[in-house]
């Protein structure tokens, strides 16, 4: 699955905090949706994702 795809199930909002983690963990980016930095990441593949109540979502890259 890619991050292009979780946009298009609309699991992300423009209050949704995007955070993208590589596989250590490490934070590589953080921000809204259509921040620039979070949209070089739409095509890359996920390790997998969490979603929590106060709208934010972790992306982890495999």
């Amino acid at each position: 699955m890619t991050l292009r795809k979780i946009f298009d199930l609309g699991l992300v909002n423009d209050d949704t905090e995007i955070w993208v983690r590589d596989s250590d963990m490490r934070v590589l980016v953080h921000g809204d949706w259509n921040r620039e930095l979070v949209l070089e990441y739409l095509d890359s593949e996920l390790e997998c994702f969490t979603w929590q109540d106060d709208d934010n979502f972790f992306i982890d890259l495999k």
